[in-house]
């Protein structure tokens, strides 16, 4: 059979095109990557066996020429110049070179003065205070201790002016009142220490003064006043109270059970208002007496400071 119009090439120029078109491309891009490497590698290499052309700032001083000009001629170093000493007077004043003690050898302390201007002579004491002078200019707390001190000393000898005026005033406070009966007092008020308790047999504290006086006697109001209460108290028994309308109350205790007075009754001073009895339970072992109390301004006072009572 005869093919006409076919041309059958089967030669070893269609094995090479194919050759191309199956594997050639990949074989290029490879043959292409290695010459960029090459290259690479070469410029690299001849770069740093070049000798590198000197620093100027960093030459050694036998690599310089005249012709090299960096401009440090026109450097000048600010501590190589010569100090300015257009405004410095030279007064005569001497100076020690490395000496820290410039000029101290001609100092002189300015000799101590007072107010005045006085020279003090720092050696002497004071003859007002006998201690050596302090460069001080005395306070007003100081001047008012003086005067104080030199007030005193100057008045030693005269009566203070404020003892005086206690002892007025306790002359006028003080009440004119009269002992309720005329015995001494057998157990004082004490109320700041313990005193011995015949009935209870212990030391205890005592509200009032107990004064010495046979059964029977005649109790009698130590001041003006008026009957504020009548009662018969569990502890110091048969009682009566009177208000002397000056702050001062004065209660009569241990006296006997007759009923001789009524609440709001004025009395005057040393007007009858009971008899000594035997009535307190809370001194039932002691002598017969008669336990007084007295108030001042609502508070519990010694009696003995207010009234005259016999040795």
């Amino acid at each position: 059979m005869i093919n006409k119009g076919k041309f059958k090439d089967d030669g070893p120029g269609k094995k090479f095109k194919q050759f191309f078109r199956e594997s050639g491309f990949y074989i290029a891009i490879v043959a292409g990557l290695c010459a960029l490497a090459a290259g690479a590698v070469y410029f690299s290499t001849n770069q740093i066996l070049r000798d590198p052309e000197p620093d100027p700032y960093y030459a050694k001083d036998n690599d310089l020429t005249e012709d090299d000009d960096f401009g440090f001629d026109d450097y000048t170093d600010p501590f190589d110049a010569e100090p300015d000493q257009s405004s410095i007077t030279d007064e005569g004043t001497q100076y020690f070179e490395d000496d820290p003690l410039i000029g101290m050898d001609d100092y002189e302390d300015e000799p101590l003065t007072d107010a005045d201007d006085n020279v003090i002579d720092e050696t002497v004491p004071d003859p007002d205070t006998n201690v050596i002078y302090e460069n001080k200019e005395p306070g007003p707390t100081e001047e008012a201790s003086k005067q104080t001190s030199g007030g005193t000393q100057a008045n030693a000898d005269e009566p203070d002016d404020n003892t005086a005026t206690e002892d007025v005033v306790l002359a006028i406070v003080r009440p004119n009142f009269q002992p309720p009966v005329t015995g001494k007092i057998q157990i004082e008020y004490s109320m700041d220490k313990l005193v011995f308790s015949p009935t209870f047999n212990e030391w205890r504290t005592h509200s009032g003064v107990d004064i010495a006086a046979p059964r029977g006697e005649v109790v009698r109001a130590v001041g003006d006043g008026v009957v504020l209460e009548i009662k018969n108290d569990p502890r110091y028994g048969f009682t009566v109270v009177i208000d002397h309308k000056n702050g001062y109350k004065s209660i009569y205790s241990n006296l006997a059970s007759d009923q001789t007075l009524q609440v709001g009754q004025e009395v005057k001073k040393g007007d009858p208002i009971g008899a000594v009895g035997a009535t307190a339970i809370f001194e039932s072992a002691e002598p017969t007496h008669l336990h007084f109390e007295l108030y001042k301004e609502n508070k519990l006072v010694d009696p003995a400071a207010y009234i005259d009572f016999p040795d």
